[in-house]
């Protein structure tokens, strides 16, 4: 049986480890780089969670001046499958031209919470299995609003989640505070069995 003293630090170890765990649940910032189409360019950020591996928000200005320039801040729908992030963001213009329009984001996320992720392009390998091909398409009333397929660009890392919530990093503190709490309650029942003779 557990003596108090070695009970409180389980107990308080416990607290800590859960903690640790849910503070592993955060967004990532992702800027656009280098992000280029037929028709322009794309620029500015995504959030993506790390744990549903979602896009929570974003603001992408799709810079064709053309069709208006629409800025994308919509989430219209979302998937994660085979390694593979499926987003499509939407949004609206103020082109007399234009009706609003919306990217269709593929993005593989091998490397999500370690590093930048590759935007999946037409005819290259992303994900697990085959390629889904990102583009932005605007809705305009001359019918020429694409889609336009993205040639280039990744998602390059703006802000993320500290070190210390890598997965690792957790095993490694679980692992030693579920070690501490064993440790403490042998030398407890030691103590308790000998006090008892």
């Amino acid at each position: 049986m557990l003596g108090s003293g070695a009970f409180k630090f389980f107990c308080l170890a416990a607290l800590l480890a859960a903690g640790s765990i849910a503070a592993q649940a955060s967004s990532i910032t992702y800027d656009l780089i280098n992000v280029n189409s037929a028709a322009g360019t794309l620029t500015g950020t995504v959030s993506i969670d790390t744990t549903t591996r979602l896009v929570t928000s974003a603001h992408i200005t799709f810079n064709d001046v053309a069709a208006g320039s629409p800025v994308f801040t919509t989430i219209a729908s979302a998937a994660a499958y085979n390694g593979l992030g499926q987003d499509y963001i939407s949004g609206g213009s103020n082109s007399p031209l234009n009706y609003g329009g919306q990217l269709a984001l593929y993005f593989d996320t091998a490397n999500l919470g370690l590093g930048n992720l590759n935007i999946c392009l037409v005819g290259g390998p992303c994900g697990l299995y085959g390629s889904s091909g990102s583009y932005a398409q605007v809705y305009v009333s001359n019918g020429r609003g694409g889609p336009f397929y993205l040639t280039s660009g990744e998602l390059d890392v703006a802000n993320g989640p500290a070190p210390a919530s890598e997965p690792s990093s957790l095993l490694l503190l679980g692992t030693g505070i579920v070690g501490g709490a064993t440790l403490l309650a042998r030398l407890s029942a030691r103590e308790d069995s000998s006090l008892s003779s």
